[in-house]
């Protein structure tokens, strides 16, 4: 890796211009860098041509067809640098690699049981990615994302106080992955990475969006002028337990009570289920009752999403998003889940928050989390550090 960054450290500050073009686009031409950057044609062209050399873009024809000369495009070189990424679901944990392009070139599923805590999952998902990059060069292995469900400290590495992540409060990550693979690290939280991969991959012209994660837990990304928004210690978004105005004194696993995660997570609408008798273990279970058309359960889950839609429009009336978008198995399920919460969001949230608002599922499939992952790596490892 040591080579790699010294080369890159030796980049100017036009190149490193020059290479910011193509974050979100495919291919330009000359002409439309010298637009983009203002800078001056023999800059660009020396500039260019550093790039070229050290194969970081590569150069090819264009379309002819309508005479003159032949115009050339250039586009990143995909296979020029690769991002890892280790991404822990309550249930599972998908281990990736992602090119220069941010696609994934490789990635692979295995099944846990997060409250289990790290002593075996985490040595295990360090296993499987170092194993799977052992099909990239050394010089080209930029880093690793780290993405989990619960609260991220991103100045400490850590999860803090995760209330399904049981018994992993303090594990630093970073320093754990780093240090295994002699890789920088970058831990965020799930519903952070799912926020990015709409917002750069689908929406990319919205300014402000809200997107929500209906899983095991409920949590909350904010793309809010145009960026990813944190907060001040990195815990906005946690929309999941905003306490709601029932007052039932229901329990939440972070300790308080009337939390939306009480009435309305995977976890507590499992802990109803096998109440009523029901062999469930987690979401998917309770999805697959869904498809089967279980009155009883779509009955729980239609209340469930009631209760969501409440916080929803709460969250519609503060940050006045253009687009909330709503993902998980249970949305994946049953249309109801999508609807009961539109038909709460604008029953409850103001005429002027509503006016433009929309609601919708997100159609980026699967490998969602993956490709925000991807893309946060990209920022990270390439675009901020790898050219600065």
């Amino acid at each position: 890796m040591g080579d790699r960054r010294a080369a890159m450290n030796t980049t100017s500050r036009s190149e490193h211009e020059l290479v910011q073009c193509f974050r979100g686009r495919t291919q330009l031409t000359r002409a439309e860098i010298l637009d983009l950057t203002g800078l001056s044609r023999v800059t660009v062209s020396q500039g260019i041509q550093e790039l070229i050399s050290r194969k970081i873009l590569i150069e090819s024809g264009g379309d002819a067809s309508h005479g003159g000369r032949k115009a050339s495009y250039l586009s990143l070189n995909e296979s020029s640098g690769y991002v890892g990424v280790v991404y822990f679901s309550a249930t599972s944990v998908s281990i990736a690699i992602a090119n220069l392009k941010g696609e994934i070139q490789n990635s692979q599923i295995s099944k846990i049981a997060i409250e289990e805590g790290p002593n075996k999952i985490l040595p295990e998902s360090i296993s499987q990615i170092k194993e799977m990059f052992k099909t990239i060069p050394k010089n080209k292995r930029l880093g690793i994302v780290v993405g989990v469900p619960g609260p991220v400290s991103h100045t400490l590495g850590k999860v803090v106080s995760p209330p399904i992540m049981r018994g992993w409060d303090g594990v630093n990550f970073q320093k754990e992955f780093s240090e295994a693979l002699s890789l920088p690290t970058y831990l965020e939280n799930d519903a952070n990475l799912l926020a990015i991969a709409e917002h750069r991959l689908v929406y990319p012209e919205i300014e402000n969006m809200l997107l929500v994660k209906v899983a095991t837990g409920i949590g909350s990304g904010m793309i809010l002028s145009g960026k990813l928004h944190r907060g001040h210690g990195g815990s906005a978004g946690d929309i999941g337990h905003m306490q709601l105005d029932a007052l039932k004194g229901l329990p939440c696993r972070c300790g308080h009570t009337d939390c939306v995660e009480s009435f309305a997570s995977g976890w507590a609408l499992t802990e109803k289920l096998i109440d009523m008798g029901y062999k469930v273990k987690d979401t998917s279970d309770i999805a697959e009752l869904c498809r089967k058309g279980d009155t009883k359960v779509l009955r729980l889950v239609i209340e469930a999403s009631s209760y969501i839609g409440h916080a929803v429009a709460d969250a519609v009336n503060l940050l006045n998003p253009s687009k909330v978008i709503i993902v998980g198995r249970l949305v994946e399920a049953s249309d109801l889940v999508l609807a009961t919460i539109k038909e709460v969001v604008y029953q409850r949230s103001g005429a002027l928050a509503t006016k433009n608002l929309e609601i919708l599922g997100s159609e980026l499939g699967d490998d969602m989390a993956l490709l925000g992952s991807a893309q946060l790596g990209l920022d990270q490892f390439f675009y901020s550090t790898a050219l600065s």
